[in-house]
């Protein structure tokens, strides 16, 4: 990383001065300004984050938090009902309905207590590692229910049933990725 300070012009009206950022083959020009809030931001949450890991000390929990709790158990429950039932919800054999488990991880409809559970965890303040094996989870389900939806119909080499079982276990990776957060939270499902 190069860093290229260039003088401000002394003719015209007062602009701030930018500072050419080279990586490899791709130049940006970048506000002072964006630098200044981008370093008091980021730089001081990854120190404050890194001394609270240090220590062993967990942020303060944000306010509001009996509603997320209730959410975040609430999902965990919906994860356990969508495993126990998966049948039921997904189909079986050639019958792959990839919108009801969907609907069952908050994807499709508003309904799931896991829809919008991505904004819970981070009013919560989950750790980052955690908050992306959850969100990583629920895309690859969608991702897999959303193509076994079209999978027979299509040239696709795979069938909707197969996207359906792979979809089964990145459910089982999320139920364990969310009960690491539920650990990380001190929550105990019911």
């Amino acid at each position: 990383l190069q860093v290229a300070a260039k003088a401000p012009s002394s003719v015209g009206p007062r602009v701030p001065a930018l500072s050419k950022l080279t990586c490899h083959t791709q130049t940006t020009t970048v506000s002072p300004l964006a630098r200044r809030a981008v370093l008091s931001s980021a730089t001081w949450h990854a120190a404050g984050a890194i001394v609270l890991g240090m220590s062993g000390v967990r942020p303060a929990v944000a306010a509001g938090s009996d509603a997320d709790t209730e959410r975040i158990l609430a999902g965990y429950s919906t994860l356990c009902d969508l495993i126990d039932n998966w049948g039921k919800y997904a189909g079986t054999g050639e019958e792959a309905n990839g919108d009801n488990v969907r609907r069952q991880v908050g994807t499709v409809g508003n309904k799931s207590p896991l829809f919008g559970i991505r904004k819970v965890l981070l009013r919560k303040q989950v750790d980052l590692d955690l908050f992306e094996a959850v969100d990583t989870g629920l895309t690859t389900i969608d991702a897999d229910a959303y193509s076994a939806i079209f999978a027979d119909s299509s040239t696709s080499p795979k069938r909707g049933y197969e996207y359906m079982k792979d979809a089964l276990k990145d459910t089982k990776k999320l139920k364990a990725s969310y009960e690491a957060v539920l650990d990380f939270l001190g929550l105990t499902p019911e």
